[in-house]
């Protein structure tokens, strides 16, 4: 369906659908070998696409959370592995936008410049194994050291790990003056002995984002690569900063949505089937599904947008649970989408010449980013009678 979007926003979806159509040539290739996409992020580098949520005074685009989904969302229209990959570079950045924004810490400001003279990538994880509560208390520790803190801990889903020019984490200081503390970190990983990335990313979709795992073994910390600290919480409240990261993940997931609702029209319209009189786009079977999949496109799409137009002007507590329903209509519909496509095109959907099933294998991945779906219902339940969202001891 005809998308309104305002000028600014067209030439950013113009942009990352001039990207898109270069990284659907290598898509295939780089999803069979398993190999990351370094051709695409040079050309990410090179248009400034990496920037795109930068304020503009540190020479950056600006683009709103707005503009960022309709962009994201049109990127992964060519490769949803290199918008799910960038989305993550995108989140870290946004991170450090807010803390600016917020706190006009120098330290952080000068990253940001950085950032953007030097096109750097970055990336990280706060997930880790056997963690329910990696945003309340991450397990991986810090202690106090000269100059800075010594980490030790282990992190998983390090999404573009082996492309990263600053790792971003967090660990908690235990014995912190006013009790027990989180510190938020970028630290440079090819220039920070005990960080190391382990080569176990060998996965059934998103194969070419390297989502490594990471280890921090007495890895030194200096003072000025943290950015903020807070104290560890134990209500489970969400506050808008934390909520936006997984948030924007809806966007690459619709993405590859749209590329396989659009795969089946193109694909069936003149597709014949002996002995009918018609192609089969003829067959109810057929444009009823495609039917069903752009009334699933447009619902997420409404609820996405909603959430991230108001996102400045709401309250953390409610833009928060709107963006929890809003990421997860986004991420259920697109993997509906995609069911239905295999279903219309029929059993040549199973074969690897068709992007059907990678389109399958990749937006499934949507299902397993925190919140995934009990989660999400969990959250929006407790929060509408205002109970605790998790006890932590």
């Amino acid at each position: 369906m005809n998308q309104i979007n305002t000028e600014r926003e067209q030439r950013l979806i113009e942009l990352a659908a001039e990207l898109a159509a270069d990284f659907a040539q290598r898509a295939a290739q780089h999803d069979e070998e398993r190999s990351f996409p370094h051709e695409n992020y040079a050309r990410l580098r090179e248009t400034g696409y990496t920037t795109l949520i930068i304020p503009e005074k540190f020479g950056g685009m600006g683009a709103t959370l707005l503009e960022r989904i309709k962009a994201q969302e049109r990127l992964a229209q060519g490769c949803g592995a290199t918008a799910l990959a960038i989305n993550m570079h995108l989140n870290v950045v946004d991170f450090l936008v807010d803390i600016e924004r917020k706190f006009h810490a120098p330290n952080v400001a000068a990253k940001l410049k950085r950032i953007v003279d030097e096109r750097l990538i970055c990336g990280g994880s706060g997930s880790e194994p056997d963690n329910a509560v990696i945003a309340l208390r991450p397990r991986t520790t810090a202690r106090r050291a000269e100059g800075g803190w010594i980490v030790n801990g282990r992190k998983i889903f390090g999404t573009q790990s082996i492309a990263l020019d600053l790792y971003f984490t967090e660990a908690t200081w235990e014995d912190a003056p006013e009790g027990p503390t989180i510190l938020s970190f970028f630290i440079p990983p090819r220039e920070t002995p005990g960080l190391t990335f382990k080569d176990d990313w060998n996965t059934m979709g998103m194969r070419a984002t390297e989502s490594r795992s990471a280890e921090l073994k007495d890895a030194f910390v200096p003072e000025d690569a943290v950015v903020l600290t807070r104290p560890v919480s134990r209500s489970g409240k969400i506050t808008r900063v934390f909520a936006k990261a997984p948030f924007t993940i809806g966007a690459p997931y619709i993405g590859i949505a749209v590329a396989a609702r659009d795969f089946v029209v193109d694909f069936m319209r003149d597709r014949p089937r002996f002995p009918l009189p018609h192609p089969m786009s003829h067959l109810p079977s057929v444009y009823n599904k495609v039917g069903e999949m752009d009334l699933l496109i447009e619902t997420a799409r409404a609820v996405m947008w909603k959430a991230a137009a108001e996102v400045r002007a709401d309250d953390s507590r409610s833009w928060a649970r709107k963006a929890v329903a809003a990421r997860m209509v986004a991420v259920e519909n697109s993997v509906r989408v995609v069911d239905l496509a295999l279903r219309a095109v029929g059993g040549a959907s199973y074969f690897k010449r068709l992007p059907l099933e990678r389109y399958y294998r990749d937006v499934r991945a949507g299902l397993y980013h925190p919140f995934d779906s009990d989660e999400s219902l969990e959250f929006l339940g407790k929060s509408a009678f205002g109970l605790p969202q998790m006890d932590v001891e």
